[in-house]
C-alpha cells in the first residue's frame, strides 16, 4: 500500500513559489494587495500540490479578525425545491456544487423540499438540527418565480439559476444576453444571413428577457420578425407553416426538445442550440451548469467566512455565458 501523501501547507506552496507565507495566505484568500499574476502562480501551485482550504480554520480565523470565537462548520446543502431538479442539469449542478464544496473544505447534502413533507419550516429546523449554516438552492427549470417562504436570516446562502427568489439572495447563474449573442455571433461567421429563433417563453422571461433582448439587438435585418416566443406546444402543422413562411437558413432553439421537434417537423438546415448537453455532438452553447453551481458554493462560503446570515446588501451577481461548441468555434467572440 503506498504511504499517504500528506496535505500541503501554506509554507509547502510558499517554499514551492518562492514568496512569503503571508503572500500565500492572501492570495488564497482572494485579496487584493496580491497582484493577479501572483495570485494566478500561487494558485496554480495550491492546486499542483493538492492544497486544500480547511473550512473550519478558515472559519476560525475570520472570527478571530473579528474578535469572535470559534464556530464549526463543515456542511453546505443543496436544496432543491422542485420535483426532479437534480436530474439532467440540474445534476450537473449539483456534481459542480459538490466538487467545489470538497474544494472550499466542506461536504455537501443534497435535500429535496419533498422530503420534509412540502414544509420549507420544516427542512429549515432538519438543517439546523444537522448544524448546517450555508444553503445553495439548485435551479428550477419549470417556472419564473419562486414562492418559498423561509427562514432567511438564519442561513448564508445562494441561488443557482435566473429565478426570481421574491428576496434579494446573490446568485450565480447563465448569461443568457451574452449567450445569445454570442451565438448570433458563431452562426455569423457560418455564413447565416437569415436565422430564426424558437424560444420557450417561460425560459425567457426567467432569464428576464436575455435572449429576446440579444436577439433584438444583434439579430440581422428582420430579425424580430423571426423570433418565435411559444408559450404551448404547438402542432406539426403549426411548425411546418413556420418554417415555410420564414424560409430561414439557420435555427436557433432552447434545449434538445426543440430541436427533435423542428426535425421532426421536416427541417434539414443547421440549429445553435442555447442549452446544450455536453459531448451531445451538436452545435450551441454549452452553459457549464457545473461551473455555475461552482461559483454559488463561492457565494454561500464567502458569507459564512465574514460570519454573514440572512439575504446580502447589496447581493451579487455571477453571470456565466458559457461555452460555444461546435462551428465557428475559432470566432473571436466565442
Amino acid at each position: 500500500m503506498p504511504p499517504v501523501r500528506p496535505a500541503a501547507a501554506l509554507k509547502d506552496i510558499a517554499r514551492e513559489t518562492g514568496l512569503a507565507v503571508s503572500t500565500v495566505s492572501y492570495a488564497l484568500r482572494g485579496s487584493p494587495k496580491v497582484p493577479p499574476a501572483t495570485a494566478k502562480r500561487i494558485n496554480e501551485a495550491a492546486q499542483r500540490l493538492g492544497y486544500r482550504t480547511n473550512a473550519r480554520v478558515a472559519e476560525l480565523m475570520a472570527q478571530v479578525r473579528r474578535g469572535g470565537g470559534p464556530r464549526t462548520r463543515d456542511r453546505l446543502a443543496l436544496v432543491a425545491v422542485e420535483p426532479g431538479a437534480l436530474r439532467g442539469p440540474g445534476l450537473d449542478a449539483a456534481e459542480g456544487a459538490r466538487a467545489r464544496a470538497a474544494e472550499r473544505g466542506y461536504e455537501l447534502e443534497r435535500f429535496t423540499l419533498a422530503e420534509a413533507g412540502g414544509r420549507p419550516g420544516r427542512l429549515a429546523d432538519i438543517l439546523r438540527a444537522r448544524n448546517i449554516p450555508g444553503v445553495v438552492f439548485a435551479p428550477v427549470f419549470n417556472r419564473a418565480r419562486v414562492d418559498f417562504h423561509w427562514p432567511w436570516e438564519r442561513f448564508a446562502m445562494a441561488v443557482i439559476g435566473a429565478a426570481d427568489w421574491g428576496v434579494p439572495l446573490s446568485r450565480a447563474a447563465h448569461h443568457h444576453y451574452e449567450a445569445m449573442r454570442l451565438t448570433l455571433d458563431c452562426l455569423a461567421a457560418t455564413g447565416a444571413k437569415r436565422p430564426a429563433a424558437w424560444l420557450n417563453a417561460l425560459t425567457n422571461e426567467r432569464a428576464h428577457r436575455g435572449w429576446q433582448a440579444a436577439w433584438l439587438a444583434y439579430g440581422p435585418a428582420s430579425a424580430s420578425r423571426r423570433l418565435c416566443l411559444r408559450a404551448d406546444n404547438p402542432a406539426d402543422a403549426e411548425i411546418v407553416a413556420w418554417l415555410k413562411r420564414l424560409q430561414p437558413d439557420a435555427l436557433v432553439v432552447d434545449g434538445i426538445a426543440s430541436a427533435t421537434r423542428l426535425k421532426a417537423a421536416g427541417w434539414r438546415g443547421p440549429v445553435a442550440n442555447l442549452d446544450l448537453r455536453p459531448r451531445s455532438g451538436s452545435m450551441g452553447v454549452d452553459q457549464g451548469y457545473d461551473v455555475i453551481a461552482a461559483h454559488a458554493v463561492d457565494l454561500v462560503v464567502a458569507q459564512l467566512q465574514r460570519n454573514e446570515r440572512g439575504p446580502p446588501a447589496p447581493p451579487r451577481a455571477l453571470l456565466f455565458p458559457g461555452r460555444w461548441v461546435g462551428a465557428a468555434a475559432t470566432n473571436p467572440r466565442a
